[in-house]
């Protein structure tokens, strides 16, 4: 089944730009705490309501089903996070599973000069933008310094 979702340029340059993350130009040592549970599918019913790209991460697009329920979708291919931004329409080719992608279904992206872009899905995981890793605070280092 193929679905089609047509996205108005400028729509797709505010979504782009509402997904500079308040991680920019920081390094992470560890595994991006945004990425939850892997799911084997995410069913939409008939459309996906937003997608958005994971600025400066190449071969992920965030998808929206429903209100606020996110997913990172891993790819592979030509899926360039720049590629993603710029896009004018983003599209599924998805078995016939009901309204469900999966892995091995392919996303296609088609950008501002005309090229189509063919990404499939490698992996998919919960997203939770407000997730961030913890840092220890400063009152729970204990001070040896005084001898005791």
């Amino acid at each position: 089944m193929k679905q089609l979702l047509s996205v108005i340029a400028g729509a797709a340059l505010m979504t782009g730009a509402a997904c500079a993350s308040h991680h920019e130009g920081e390094e992470q040592d560890g595994p991006d705490p945004r990425i939850g549970e892997k799911v084997n599918r995410i069913c939409f019913g008939s459309t996906i309501n937003g997608w958005k790209d994971l600025k400066g991460v190449d071969n992920v697009v965030l998808l929206e089903k429903g209100v606020n329920d996110w997913y990172y979708t891993e790819l592979s291919g030509n899926c360039r996070s720049s590629t993603l931004r710029s896009a004018l329409s983003i599209g599924l080719d998805s078995s016939p599973a009901g309204g469900c992608v999966t892995k091995g279904d392919v996303i296609i992206v088609r950008d501002s000069p005309g090229f189509t872009n063919r990404c499939f899905i490698t992996g998919i995981y919960e997203w939770n933008e407000d997730a961030v890793e913890e840092a220890p605070a400063d009152d729970d280092m204990m001070d040896d310094e005084d001898g005791a």
